[in-house]
């Protein structure tokens, strides 16, 4: 007897570490599980994924589904919703998740026309006074700060500054390099001699602004090199002149390709090497792999075809794919109305912004940059909607490029 005890407890603890292994090597866990609160039961389905620390939730209560994820290193742990502050009224049915820790990672989220809705983008009373009544809600955090500072002619705020986002804006002579990294939160950085209002053979591309060295009139052999982290410039040089009739046909992997129209050559630069090299003869295109362009579509300037959506849906003008997420374009009168669903379930539409420009949006680590009139604009799903600068150029000059780089 005593013999097939130790054997059961043997049996038992390998059992056990089999299982713990499982769990601490997977890569993430599905799990479904109630929370009874007030009269509601909400259902709950968690999936995790340990990668990415982010957890993917469809909750449903009285017949409607809310899905939505978020981002957080739980340690692998799961069932890390512990509560949902609940309401409805005739307009709206909204909910607050409650996570481990007493945290919050969204605002709260309102079924309304068949999509969600932030609460910081509604005007309702009673929703007012639900909100109110969370003590864990910080209303604080959707303040969008107006504490500012103006140089170079650009307002910024200060206060919604995010920390290692370095924020790249050309204008006439170079570019304003911004960020609170450094001794001043501007920096002016002039490349040429007269104003150039169309930097057309200019790009960024990882922690570089790319562009052709406009001091030259009708060709040039040096290229500019800007490390928005460094603050660094450096010069590029070509050993043959490049056409100004040229255009940047895309970037893949981190280097511009670039075809001179009038000399029919297709180049390769490389900033972090501080390489240009002048390709073969084929002109290399590339939409998800590598093929061939004939010179005639060359010269009509085809562009590379760099993030292909794998989604399609005729209601919106545009979709972006990046990361886990959708974003997706409706035109609204004179902007465009900015919507978001999950990639894995194409679930939880949620509206997010409007902006007056598409061809204008940077996606950094789960925060939105985008152009609204004169002013840069950032959300995220912690904070909602914040300003960023104000520069009256933005509303002027169509060409003016912005960028943002992660460190």
């Amino acid at each position: 007897m005593r013999k097939l005890f130790f054997m059961l407890v043997v049996l038992f603890a390998l059992y056990l570490g089999i299982q713990f292994a499982f769990y601490w090597f997977s890569d993430g866990q599905e799990y479904e599980y109630k929370i009874n609160k007030d009269d509601y039961v909400f259902n709950i389905k968690e999936l995790s994924n340990f990668e990415n620390n982010s957890y993917l939730y469809e909750i449903m209560v009285n017949e409607t589904n809310f899905s939505f994820q978020i981002f957080n290193d739980y340690n692998k742990s799961f069932k890390v919703l512990t509560d949902i502050y609940y309401y409805k009224n005739e307009k709206y049915e909204c909910i607050l998740p409650i996570f481990k820790g007493n945290k919050t990672f969204t605002d709260v989220m309102c079924m309304n026309d068949n999509h969600l809705v932030y609460y910081h983008n509604l005007n309702d009373q009673g929703l007012d006074d639900f909100v109110n009544s969370i003590s864990l809600y910080d209303k604080n955090k959707f303040i969008d700060s107006t504490e500012s500072e103006t140089k170079e002619n650009i307002n910024i705020y200060t206060k919604n500054l995010i920390d290692n986002h370095f924020i790249g804006i050309t204008n006439y002579k170079g570019l304003y390099n911004i960020n609170n990294k450094f001794d001043s939160i501007i920096h002016n950085i002039s490349l040429f001699k007269k104003d150039i209002y169309n930097q057309k053979l200019g790009t960024f591309v990882d922690s570089y602004y790319v562009v052709a060295d406009y001091n030259e009139e009708h060709s040039f052999n040096k290229i500019n090199v800007i490390n928005m982290v460094t603050l660094k410039s450096s010069t590029i040089v070509s050993d043959k002149a490049i056409s100004t009739d040229s255009y940047i046909q895309g970037v893949v992997d981190n280097k511009i390709y670039l075809y001179d129209k009038d000399n029919n050559i297709q180049y390769e630069i490389d900033p972090a090497k501080q390489t240009i090299i002048k390709l073969s003869n084929e002109i290399k295109y590339y939409d998800g792999t590598w093929t061939t362009m004939t010179v005639k579509e060359a010269k009509e300037e085809k562009k590379f075809v760099v993030n292909k959506v794998d989604y399609e849906n005729n209601d919106y003008i545009k979709i972006d794919q990046v990361d886990s997420y959708y974003y997706l374009y409706k035109k609204n009168g004179n902007k465009y109305d900015c919507y978001r669903i999950n990639k894995q379930n194409q679930l939880g539409l949620i509206y997010l912004f409007s902006t007056q420009s598409i061809d204008s949006i940077n996606y950094v680590d789960n925060y939105v940059y985008f152009i609204e009139d004169n002013k840069v604009k950032v959300f995220n799903d912690t904070f909602g909607i914040k300003n960023i600068l104000d520069y009256k150029e933005l509303e002027f000059n169509k060409n003016i490029n912005f960028y943002v780089y992660s460190n």
